[in-house]
């Protein structure tokens, strides 16, 4: 048995998929008889001069031993929490601080080419190079955070797919005329272009599953919703019960689902575990190593006529939806993603346990 820490980022009231990857790894440490706690330290990305300290925060915790007990290993998940100390630091990397990587130079950031914000974002990227590389295993949510760790950062790691929290629960139903979209309600998962493409399917409406995270997003989305006279065919739903959950996935036409370079999306797989076919966007990232075009689910360009003609297609051909869906859920079925995957998730990151505290056990 081993005396495990979990360290997440919490932004204040609001909850994603970080949350959920954080409360189902401690779950399943524990059931393998570990002695699991969690750390979270809150974190505000304004102003965004507050960035360095907020790393400085975790850079300065010591986490190797408290009232005199000896914590075996600690696993990282997202910036800036694998900034914290240990000899044996394993990370299961959700993101970094896309607005100096990916995201920079882009309508998501707010970090620009003035000196200071250069300055600011050379520090960043310099210190995610010494905390990440200084970790006994590295490991990403997806090919698309690996791949972006290697081109930013020229560091290595296994890429470990977090299995589906809610395991076997995912059921099919009846489809009704509805598409659903679930997550945090912001500008870059671009809900503003299934809303606007609902003005060219007038026998959808939208229930959106989640609450906002950015200041002015409802507003900006309520004033899209009002230009098209959609009041009554868009239902904001906010946080909802995992029983209801599962069965607006169950009940959907089809799940909508194209933020910008996403790092991986449980949204994406709960879809398809739930047989519904999903729509994505040719520039979404992480959705692309699961969405298939015209297989399991639609990738579309990110405009609202080109996904409102994937909606008309399904509502016209019915079993259009239910191919998709079947196919989608034969993946999920043979990936292991249900539960059983958990095993690889867990050996990767106990894996610096079994080795020397100096030893680089990364991925290839």
């Amino acid at each position: 048995m081993a005396r495990i820490l979990v360290l997440g980022v919490k932004v204040p009231f609001t909850h994603g998929g970080q949350e959920v990857l954080v409360a189902s790894l401690v779950k399943k440490l524990r059931e393998r008889g570990h002695e699991v706690d969690q750390i979270e330290l809150p974190f505000n990305p304004l102003p965004k001069q507050n960035l360095l300290v907020q790393a400085a925060m975790w850079r300065s915790l010591d986490l190797e031993s408290f009232a005199g007990q000896r914590i075996d290993l600690v696993i990282a998940t997202k910036f800036p929490s694998y900034y914290a100390r240990h000899p044996r630091k394993s990370v299961w990397l959700v993101h970094q601080l896309r607005s100096i990587y990916d995201l920079h130079g882009t309508q998501f950031s707010d970090i620009g080419d003035d000196p200071r914000d250069e300055s600011m974002r050379r520090m960043l990227t310099d210190g995610d190079n010494v905390a990440l590389g200084e970790c006994a295993f590295r490991s990403c949510i997806s090919k698309n955070v690996a791949e972006r760790l290697k081109a930013f950062n020229g560091l290595s790691s296994t890429v470990l797919y977090p299995p589906l929290p809610l395991g076997d629960r995912y059921f099919s139903a009846a489809a009704e005329p509805y598409i659903l979209s679930v997550g945090r309600i912001c500008r870059i998962k671009r809900l503003d272009l299934m809303i606007n493409a609902l003005a060219h399917t007038p026998s959808l409406s939208l229930k959106v599953v989640g609450v906002p995270d950015e200041p002015g997003a409802m507003e900006y989305f309520s004033n899209v919703i009002r230009q098209h006279g959609l009041e009554s065919r868009v239902s904001f739903l906010g946080r909802v019960s995992d029983e209801d959950l599962l069965g607006l996935y169950a009940k959907s036409l089809a799940v909508f689902y194209a933020p910008f370079n996403e790092d991986y999306g449980y949204v994406t797989l709960e879809a398809m575990a739930s047989s519904r076919p999903v729509i994505t966007a040719a520039d979404s990232g992480g959705t692309l190593e699961f969405v298939r075009d015209g297989e399991n689910g639609f990738v579309v360009e990110p405009s609202p006529a080109a996904i409102a003609h994937a909606c008309n297609l399904l509502l016209s051909e019915p079993a259009l939806g239910q191919r998709l869906g079947s196919a989608g859920r034969s993946m999920i079925e043979g990936s292991g993603m249900l539960s059983a995957g958990w095993d690889a998730v867990i050996d990767g990151l106990l894996s610096p346990l079994a080795t020397n505290s100096s030893a680089k056990a990364v991925g290839a």
